[in-house]
């Protein structure tokens, strides 16, 4: 969640709202969202009555989907009205949310939409560990701020993860972007607050509001409408929310995973599950386009990862264009909220129901050891698709070829830029030891959910910076212009160990799609690239 924040202490005590004032807030912003997203009338702030103007710390808006954050929003400062603290908090959650494509109409079903109200707002003033007594969980909210950095976090957070109190402010030192154990320090100050939330689906008691009834029964007759058609298999589902919990790394440490095997999670749905099925899709998608006779050497390369019948064309028409290595290291997005954010999968064996391929485990351990950042993590590899859709292709193009998983997920650039720089290392020192070079292979679709005309110009300007060969300019582009780039920390991290390598200062474009050129809907499209980098020979 995200938030504009005064950290003084507050004098706007404990909202003690009754559940009718509660109901009311909720449905005012859910009318104020829907007046936004769907162009139904948007309701006036007098009619919250006194209560829109009583004085709160702040106020929240977050919304679920299917059970997975979606966004959230929220306005703190000390002593601001309660209704100008909501309707900035809902328009906000709705459309400004940076880690989130906006809210749309046709998403109004599937949403969960709950509202906070803030208030008693207190300094810790306690020290070092004893921060950690001052503060009841499910109570109390937590705001840290220092070091030029701030986070905050709901009361009902560390409830929905079954946090203890350590777990709490680490996953708050996170939400700041600071180390961990940073709200022990003297220079970082802490501050509890509390508040009171009213939750329901969004379209709870619907026909309170009968225009925007209107929008929900036309978009399910839509859907109803698409149901047997091709749709894309979307799994865009960011959570920056960082679950890992201090036994992973222990239980890590421990376990004995060389004779396990890392089951499919999505053979049948993503891609094919039978032989039959698999040879006939491997057959149809070469017959798409014409495999090269010579195959170029290059460290890296970037292929979509979505449903096989949107993106398996146009990942195997990459891979088909490089000459065969020993190790393919596949760099992924994390979709998924459990598990550790930076993780690689320590089974010795992948599956993907056809057919099995080994990992390179020589190459786990020198990495985990050469960067720390990451840990090995069953949990976070075991129901992701990002890695898993690339092994069916990664066996038919590079036969032989081990497959080591790295999922990168919540990080800062500053975490990333000092990974890649022990990366980097890493693999000039396995060069110099005469170890093969392996294939980064980056897995990432590009803009998410938009309409094709747009998704194409916001794709086109992640393409434009990408072939820039500035790992700086991917990244600033893609957050300047919120394109929904589900990989942009995998291929930021792996870009940037190129450039520290001296092997990247050329991109090569393979081809572009989105998912409209398939399934012939243009109103909601997910785009897909495929690139080749390498450092550009010399004249």
């Amino acid at each position: 969640m995200s938030e504009n924040v005064n950290s003084s202490a507050s004098h706007a005590p404990k909202p003690e709202f009754s559940q009718e004032v509660m109901e009311r807030l909720f449905f005012w912003a859910r009318d104020r969202v829907a007046a936004e997203v769907a162009a139904t009338p948007r309701p006036a702030r007098d009619e919250l009555g006194s209560v829109g103007t009583q004085a709160v710390l702040g106020a929240f808006v977050s919304f679920k989907k299917r059970g997975r954050l979606r966004s959230c929003m929220g306005y703190m400062n000390e002593g601001i009205q309660l209704g100008e603290a909501l309707e900035s908090s809902a328009v906000s959650a709705a459309l400004h949310d940076p880690r989130f494509p906006p809210v749309s109409a046709r998403e109004f079903y599937d949403l969960d939409l709950e509202v906070w109200a803030l208030g008693a707002m207190r300094t810790i003033q306690e020290v070092g560990e004893a921060r950690r007594e001052s503060f009841v969980i499910g109570r109390d909210g937590l705001q840290i701020a220092g070091r030029g950095r701030r986070g905050l976090l709901l009361p009902s957070v560390p409830v929905e993860l079954g946090w203890d109190p350590d777990q709490f402010l680490e996953g708050l030192c996170d939400k700041a972007g600071l180390a961990r154990g940073s709200w022990k320090s003297d220079d970082v100050q802490l501050f509890a607050f509390e508040g009171v939330s009213f939750k329901k689906p969004f379209v709870w008691q619907i026909s309170r509001n009968p225009e925007l009834a209107k929008v929900v029964e036309n978009n399910r007759r839509l859907e109803d409408e698409q149901a047997t058609t091709a749709r894309p298999s979307f799994s865009f589902v960011p959570e920056f929310f960082h679950l890992q919990a201090p036994r992973l790394r222990r239980a890590a440490a421990t376990q004995d995973y060389a004779a396990m095997t890392r089951p499919p999670a999505v053979a049948g749905t993503f891609y094919p599950g039978s032989a039959r099925e698999m040879d006939d899709a491997l057959n149809r998608i070469e017959r798409a386009f014409s495999v090269p006779e010579a195959r170029l050497r290059v460290p890296a390369a970037m292929v979509p990862h979505a449903g096989w019948i949107y993106s398996a064309k146009l990942a195997a028409e990459t891979m088909s264009r490089i000459e065969p290595p020993e190790t393919v290291v596949v760099l992924a997005p994390k979709h998924r909220r459990e598990g550790a954010d930076l993780a690689v999968m320590p089974y010795g064996t992948w599956s993907y129901g056809v057919g099995s391929i080994p990992n390179d485990l020589d190459f786990v351990d020198a990495f985990v050891d050469a960067v720390p950042a990451f840990q090995k993590d069953v949990l976070s590899h075991r129901s992701e698709h990002s890695i898993e859709v690339q092994l069916p292709l990664i066996a038919k193009y590079f036969p032989g070829a081990n497959v080591v998983g790295i999922l990168v997920g919540r990080a800062t650039q500053s975490e990333l830029d000092s990974c890649a720089e022990r990366f980097a290392k890493l693999l000039k020192t396995r060069e110099s030891e005469g170890k093969s070079k392996p294939l980064l292979l980056i897995s990432s679709d590009m803009n998410h959910y938009a309409d094709d005309a747009t998704t194409r110009v916001l794709d086109k300007m992640a393409t434009d910076a990408l072939e820039t060969a500035e790992p700086n300019e991917l990244l600033r582009t893609v957050v300047d212009h919120r394109i929904s780039m589900c990989g942009i920390m995998p291929a930021y991290f792996t870009l940037t160990t190129l450039k520290k390598k001296g092997e990247f200062s050329e991109a090569i474009r393979v081809g572009y799609a989105t998912s409209g050129d398939v399934a012939g809907d243009r109103e909601r499209v997910v785009g897909y690239a495929g690139y080749l980098f390498r450092q550009r020979p010399e004249a």
